[in-house]
């Protein structure tokens, strides 16, 4: 609302100093007022704490070693730090991620249930994977799907290589490939939920 009235109030000003034949002066344009209730929306809509690193509540999250190991190195997504993560845990199905966790771009899970998420995502290989190894990329630059990061024939080294070549791809992509990579997930979790890969 605050947006929208200053930009009103802008647009207004404007108009009626370029009507007038006049270079319209931005100290007139935005009065004090203006700036005052601009800087008071942007306050009020920070927030003090971090984003959780969960997209769901855990039962027993002290015992977790991904996240003991996320609280061990501080990797809380503060500002300043270079990875932001999001931890998911195994029990996801496609019907349990919240509705704002659509709109994340990439996800990066040690566990086959993020098959079900509607996103993309790049995998570590575990037997699931050899099961629908069609979907299996290798530095395919196409608008892939699913990325699996081989680490059971890889060495650590060329596994963290592989996975930093799929982000880096992902990154490259413009904004209308990574809805169509999107949308093909979504259509693709369903099939790849566990309540169909368990039979």
């Amino acid at each position: 609302d605050t947006a929208q009235s200053v930009k009103e109030k802008f647009g207004r000003k404007l108009y009626n100093a370029l009507l007038k034949g006049e270079i319209p002066d931005l100290n007139k344009i935005l009065d004090r007022d203006d700036i005052t209730i601009m800087k008071r929306a942007i306050f009020s809509t920070q927030r003090h704490s971090l984003p959780p690193v969960t997209t769901h509540n855990m039962i027993d999250d002290s015992n977790d070693p991904i996240l003991n190991t996320i609280r061990r190195i501080g990797l809380f997504n503060n500002r300043t730090d270079r990875v932001k993560v999001t931890v998911l845990p195994l029990e996801s199905s496609s019907a349990s991620a919240d509705p704002p966790f659509r709109a994340t771009g990439a996800v990066v899970t040690k566990a086959a249930a993020s098959l079900s998420l509607p996103l993309p995502s790049p995998c570590q290989n575990c037997l699931i994977f050899l099961c629908i190894s069609p979907f299996h990329q290798n530095g395919n630059k196409g608008c892939s799907w699913i990325y699996i990061v081989d680490r059971r024939f890889r060495s650590p080294d060329e596994s963290c290589n592989q996975l930093t070549q799929f982000l880096y791809g992902f990154c490259q992509q413009n904004r209308r490939q990574r809805i169509i990579q999107r949308n093909r997930t979504e259509r693709l979790s369903d099939l790849l939920d566990w309540r169909y890969l368990g039979r």
